[in-house]
Parts: C-alpha cells; sequence; structure tokens
C-alpha cells in the first residue's frame, strides 16, 4: 500500500490541514486505476486525527486486501460542523475535500463507488453530509455513531457543555435541529442510501445508535447493523471496520 500525507492550504478552513491517503499497491491496482476504484471517506472521533485509525487499527490492511482507497482528513473537535471559529469543517469534508482529491487522484464523485464513514464523533459528520447529499454516496458506514444528540445533550459534562458550547444553543430545538442526524432521516430521500451502524452494548452512546436505527426501520430504510457486546474502544471498531470494509468491496451494499 501507498500510505501518502497531504499538507494543503483549505479555503473553508482558512489554515492549513492534514489528509491521510492510504492507496492500493500495483498488485491490487491491476488494471484499474484509481479514478475507478471505490473510494472511503473515513472521519474520526473527537480525540483523534487523520492518522489516528491507521495507527489504532488495521486499517490499511483492509485496504489492502480490499483493493479500495480510504481518505481520512483531520477535523480536530469540531463535531464536523461550520462556523467553528470562522472554520467550516462541513463544507469542507463534503464539498472542498472530495474537489480536491479529484484534481490531485482523479477520485470522481461517481455514487456507486464513494462511501463515508465515521467513529463517534465522526459518525456525527458521516451521517449528517450522507443525509445531506444521498445522491453521493453508496453507503454510510456508523461506528458508536454521535446519531441523536437528544440523548447526548443531558449528560454531557461541564467541560464539554464549554467546549461546545454551540451545540447546546441547538440543544434547545434539538427535535428539529439539522445538526441532530436523526432528524435528517426521510424516507424518500434516502430510499436508495444504504446504512451500516455499529455499537457496543456497553458503549455510553449505544442509546444513540440504537434510536436511529429504529427511526430509519421505521421509515423502512435500508439498516444493517451490529449491535453486540462492545465498549468505546478501537477493539470493537477495529473489529467492524474490517466487516464493513469487505461488505463495501464485494457490493454487498447494494
Amino acid at each position: 500500500m501507498a500510505v501518502i500525507t497531504l499538507n494543503f492550504r483549505s479555503i473553508a478552513l482558512k489554515m492549513s490541514t492534514t489528509v491521510t491517503v492510504v492507496l492500493p499497491d500495483s498488485v491490487r491496482i491491476g488494471d484499474t486505476p484509481i479514478s475507478e476504484r471505490k473510494c472511503l471517506y473515513l472521519l474520526h472521533g473527537l480525540s483523534d486525527d487523520s492518522s489516528s485509525c491507521l495507527r489504532l487499527s488495521k486499517i490499511e490492511l483492509y485496504a489492502q486486501e480490499a483493493g479500495i482507497v480510504i481518505i481520512m482528513p483531520s477535523a480536530g473537535r469540531s463535531m464536523y460542523c461550520d462556523n467553528i471559529y470562522g472554520q467550516n469543517y462541513f463544507s469542507y469534508i463534503a464539498h472542498e475535500l472530495p474537489e480536491y482529491m479529484n484534481l490531485v487522484f482523479g477520485i470522481k464523485a461517481d455514487k456507486d463507488k464513494i462511501f463515508i464513514a465515521g467513529i463517534s464523533m465522526g459518525g456525527l459528520g458521516a451521517s449528517r453530509i450522507a443525509l445531506s447529499y444521498p445522491e453521493r454516496f453508496s453507503a454510510v458506514g456508523l461506528f458508536s455513531g454521535l446519531l441523536n444528540l437528544k440523548y447526548m445533550l443531558p449528560v454531557m459534562t461541564d467541560e464539554q457543555k464549554n467546549d461546545f458550547s454551540f451545540m447546546l444553543s441547538e440543544g434547545k430545538d434539538i427535535d428539529t435541529s439539522p445538526l441532530n442526524p436523526v432528524n435528517l432521516l426521510d424516507a424518500k430521500k434516502h430510499a436508495n442510501l444504504k446504512f451500516y451502524i455499529y455499537c457496543g452494548k456497553q458503549d455510553d452512546l449505544f442509546p444513540l445508535s440504537i434510536s436511529f436505527i429504529e427511526k430509519a426501520r421505521t421509515l423502512g430504510l435500508k439498516v444493517i447493523s451490529c449491535i453486540e457486546d462492545g465498549i468505546h474502544d478501537w477493539y470493537f471498531w477495529d473489529k467492524h471496520l474490517k466487516t464493513f470494509i469487505e461488505d463495501i468491496s464485494q457490493n454487498k451494499d447494494e
């Protein structure tokens, strides 16, 4: 595999930022160029960065076996939202980054080949982006994601309330806020988007995943879920990243 770290200036973020890209090696590429391979945008959690999944999971091995491209941007502690101290992380991930990846690697916006996934905080970003632009993604993978903020805001610590004060202001209308992923679910709009949802039963964010799954299924949407014993850690996520990548690489998302 080729592991590339890109540092470039982002217009949306108004600063330089880092993206880690995992590309299939020459053996896996064969006659299929990078521009025609499947591509997964993988968003990190609150305490991580663009290198975390590469260091804490076997994502490189899974990508090598599947022959897919993995793109992992850094987003700090932004919750993948816009207007965070003048920085627009939602717009950066949803628009600017795919455009840049097309310019650099020729990765085009082919719905059948593009996927997005996120871990914990990354699940908030991945779900909101996929739900906002379902025509651009074949499937979305959500690992212990912040999928229903209604169940998170009441248990936030004082430190978290201070760090994410913008979420508290959104919480005043949490049942209608577009910041809350569960509110974006729509039977017609998301009929062709497939959801892969993984969460451990002992994870503090378990209620957030369950409520999202229940609403999605009530709307008749395509949901593949794995709910089993596990906590909020890389052992759980690594296990299910393998399954998710195998499924999307073998067209089980169809």
